[in-house]
């Protein structure tokens, strides 16, 4: 009994030592998600998710948010060093090199990411719900496409459906209400243009925020010759932020 008891020990010892590993590298798993990333292969990046980032995240809302993050983002490489071990969890340092369409700037941004043991074999552990962020980088979209900055033609019209996209996906996206009161105020849609911002105004609790919407509202109501309403909505402006000369120049029209 006990030679076999040592011989179990034995076994155990060589397997956990040379056979049951898991299979591949770590390093070159988590540089192939992101060189698929680059590569607009979402479907391959996608399979080397973790089972829980998977449950998390269908694959049409992961190829979606890539998708979108690329009109936001230009992912021009990343370097992967691993930074911690813990048996079957690897941590990464990762840095993205990237051109922020927004900020029209090149820059980097250093996280952390995990590869884990899954089924023996290693996989990518983003621990994110990708589609919580779809309506978010829609709303940006439409910031870019409304500023014309980017790689965008100024296109009110463009950022207007791009509002419109978010405020379907998530019509709690309170930002897509005041691109879309801003867009429609630009297209001469005034009547829109109010009902966007007092959906905005109404739901915003940021006195900064609110103030760029009761500012829209003002000029919308005063194209439509609202001049009572706009003169209220321009003077709750003023009042929620002194420094909003937007609104201050609006209002000096009505003294």
């Amino acid at each position: 009994m006990k030679r076999f008891t040592l011989s179990l020990f034995v076994i155990f010892l060589i397997s956990t030592l040379y056979g049951c590993g898991p299979k591949g590298n770590p390093k070159e798993t988590l540089e192939s998600y992101y060189t698929n990333v680059i590569n607009a292969n979402y479907d391959a990046a996608y399979a080397l998710l973790s089972e829980t980032d998977r449950k998390a995240t269908s694959k049409e809302d992961f190829a979606l948010f890539m998708q979108l993050n690329a009109e936001l983002y230009k992912l021009n490489g990343v370097e992967v060093n691993q930074a911690e071990k813990n048996r079957e969890t690897i941590v990464f340092d990762v840095t993205e090199k990237q051109h922020s369409y927004m900020e029209e700037k090149d820059k980097s941004h250093t996280y952390k990411r995990l590869v884990v043991v899954e089924n023996g074999e290693w996989r990518v552990f983003a621990d994110k719900t990708y589609g919580d962020s779809i309506a978010g980088q829609m709303v940006r979209i439409g910031q870019l496409h409304l500023n014309g900055i980017g790689e965008k033609k100024e296109s009110p019209n463009e950022a207007a459906i791009w509002f419109n996209k978010a405020l379907k996906r998530d019509s709690a996206h309170n930002d897509a209400n005041f691109g879309l009161a801003l867009s429609y105020m630009k297209l001469g849609r005034f009547e829109e243009s109010i009902d966007a911002a007092k959906k905005f105004v109404d739901s915003e609790t940021d006195s900064i925020k609110k103030s760029d919407g009761l500012n829209v509202l003002g000029v919308s109501y005063e194209a439509m010759r609202y001049v009572a309403k706009a003169k209220e909505a321009l003077q709750k402006a003023v009042e929620l932020n002194p420094d909003n000369e937007y609104a201050k120049t609006n209002l000096s029209r009505y003294k």
